[in-house]
C-alpha cells in the first residue's frame, strides 16, 4: 500500500490547505476534467463511427450509456473534493500542474508502469476469454461450427482501422477513466465509508479490493449490452438476469477494469488513462495486423 499512500498524500497536499479544499484548484481541475470527458466521448463516438466499430443504429441504443455518462460527469467536482479525504489519489499530475507544484512522478516512470499494467490487463483478459470459449465449446460442441456475421469494421483498410482505432482508444482512455476510475471509485468508496460509519480511510486492503472489484464489475456490465447486440450467440446465452450478471463477471472488460483500478490506486488517474488507451489501441492494431496478414496470405 505504500504506492497508494504516497500518491494519495501528494494529491491531498496539492488539493488541501489546512482542512479546506483549495477552491481555485478544485474548480479549475473540475472544469478541465469535465471538458476532457465531453471532448473524449465526442471523439470516441465520431471515430468509432468512422471505422464502423459502431453504426448509427447504436446511437439510439446508447441513450442509457449517455445518461450514465452525464451523471458521472456531473459528479467530477464531488469526486475531486472527496477523494483526498478517502485516501484516493485523484489526478495528481493534473492537480500538481494547476497548482504549479512539482510533478509527483516522472513521465518516463508513468509510461513504464502504465505499459506494465496494460500488458497485465491484456494477459488476464485473454486468459479469461480463452477459458470462457473453451468451456462454451465443451458444453456446446456445435458452437465451434457456428459462423457469426463479420463486423463492417473488418471490411475496411487495416491502416484505417489502426490509425482511427488508436484515436478512439485515446479518447476512450481519457473519458472512461475519468468516469469510472475517478468518479465511480470515489462514489463507491464514499458509500463504503457511510456503511462502515467513517471507519474506512483508504488504508485498509479489504475495502479497497472490494471497491476495486465493484467498479470493475460495473465497467464490465456496461459492455454486456454491446456484446449481446453484436454477437448472436451471446444474445442467446445472456437471456436472463442471472446469466447477464454472471456474464458481466466473466467479461474481459471487467477484469481490465479491476487491473486499471489497481493502477489508479497506485499511480493516479493519469496512469490509468495511459494504460486504458494502450490496451484499446493494442486491440485495434492487432485487428489491423490480422486483416493485413489474411489479405497477404489470401493473395498467394
Amino acid at each position: 500500500m505504500s504506492g497508494e499512500s504516497t500518491i494519495a498524500e501528494t494529491a491531498s497536499a496539492v488539493l488541501v490547505e489546512g482542512v479546506g479544499v483549495n477552491r481555485a484548484i478544485w474548480r479549475r481541475e473540475s472544469a478541465l476534467l469535465i471538458a476532457l470527458v465531453i471532448l473524449g466521448e465526442a471523439l470516441k463516438f465520431r471515430s468509432a463511427l468512422a471505422i464502423k466499430f459502431v453504426d448509427h443504429s447504436d446511437l439510439g441504443r446508447a441513450l442509457p450509456y449517455l445518461a450514465i455518462t452525464i451523471v458521472l460527469t456531473s459528479m467530477v467536482p464531488f469526486a475531486l473534493r472527496i477523494s483526498p479525504r478517502l485516501g484516493l489519489p485523484g489526478a495528481p499530475l493534473i492537480a500538481a500542474k494547476i497548482a504549479g507544484e512539482k510533478l509527483p512522478i516522472s513521465i518516463r516512470s508513468l509510461l513504464k508502469i502504465s505499459l506494465g499494467y496494460a500488458l497485465l490487463a491484456l494477459a488476464i483478459a485473454a486468459s479469461i476469454l480463452f477459458v470462457v470459449l473453451v468451456l462454451m465449446i465443451m458444453a456446446h460442441p456445435s458452437i465451434a461450427r457456428m459462423k457469426s456475421p463479420l463486423s463492417p469494421m473488418l471490411k475496411l483498410a487495416p491502416s484505417r482501422i489502426a490509425i482511427v482505432g488508436t484515436l478512439t482508444a485515446i479518447a476512450a482512455g481519457i473519458s472512461e477513466e475519468i468516469e469510472f476510475r475517478l468518479v465511480l471509485f470515489a462514489v463507491i468508496a464514499w458509500a463504503v465509508r457511510l456503511v462502515t460509519r467513517g471507519s474506512f480511510d483508504g488504508s485498509r486492503r479489504g475495502p479497497l479490493w472490494l471497491i476495486t472489484i465493484l467498479q470493475g464489475y460495473v465497467f464490465g456490465m456496461l459492455h454486456v449490452t454491446r456484446l449481446v447486440r453484436t454477437i448472436p450467440l451471446a444474445a442467446s446465452m445472456l437471456h436472463s438476469i442471472p446469466t447477464i450478471l454472471l456474464g458481466g463477471l466473466l467479461l474481459p472488460q471487467t477484469w481490465e477494469g479491476i487491473v486499471l483500478g489497481r493502477l489508479y490506486l497506485r499511480r493516479g488517474l493519469e496512469a490509468s488513462m495511459l494504460a486504458h488507451a494502450m490496451i484499446d489501441a493494442a486491440l485495434f492494431v492487432l485487428v489491423a495486423i490480422g486483416l493485413l496478414l489474411r489479405s497477404n496470405l489470401g493473395a498467394r
